[in-house]
């Protein structure tokens, strides 16, 4: 997700380690493993993730993460791809519209787009109620050497979190 505009800090107020109470623009949320699926997620650096639903037939789900969704807004609009398209790795591959900014959603691995989230049509803001169940975009079928490849090219959970915990410091620090 590239975002075009400044995160902004929302009233969550965190106290850790009995220090001076901080803000971050992040839910508690974020901090700790949300999945309900049995296999892990996977993080770009701008904020998408992807998700093995299929290890046999290498079938992908994708998404953004609750952090960017927060950092996004109230989504009102989404342009999800078109089924059998194919993307490398990076592309632009769907569009989403908030109250704030429209931004990109980019491919975190090449593949084959199988199926999208058609609730989405109707109700954009299942992003921000759900990005991780409800809100996915797209499902997408990648080849064997890319999906051995995802734990290499891909933050796991634990990395991802402490990548969201260097954005922010950093924030805090401009």
């Amino acid at each position: 997700m590239s975002f075009i505009f400044p995160l902004r800090h929302c009233s969550r107020l965190l106290l850790l380690n009995n220090q001076i109470p901080r803000f971050f623009s992040v839910s508690s949320a974020v901090l700790q493993n949300t999945s309900t699926s049995d296999f892990e997620r996977y993080y770009t650096k701008k904020h998408e993730w992807l998700n093995i639903i299929d290890k046999n037939s290498n079938e992908v789900r994708i998404g953004i993460s609750d952090y960017a969704q927060q950092a996004l807004g109230e989504v009102v609009y989404c342009e999800l791809p078109t089924i059998g398209t194919k993307y490398k790795k990076s592309d632009s591959f769907a569009t989403l519209e908030s109250v704030k900014a429209v931004s990109d959603c980019y491919m975190p691995i090449d593949g084959e787009i199988t199926e999208i989230n058609e609730k989405l049509k109707e109700e954009a803001s299942l992003i921000n109620k759900s990005p991780y169940e409800q809100g996915w975009l797209a499902q997408a079928k990648v080849d064997d050497k890319n999906i051995k490849d995802i734990e290499k090219s891909l933050m796991n959970e634990k990395q991802y979190q402490q990548y969201i915990k260097g954005e922010l410091d950093n924030e805090k620090a401009t």
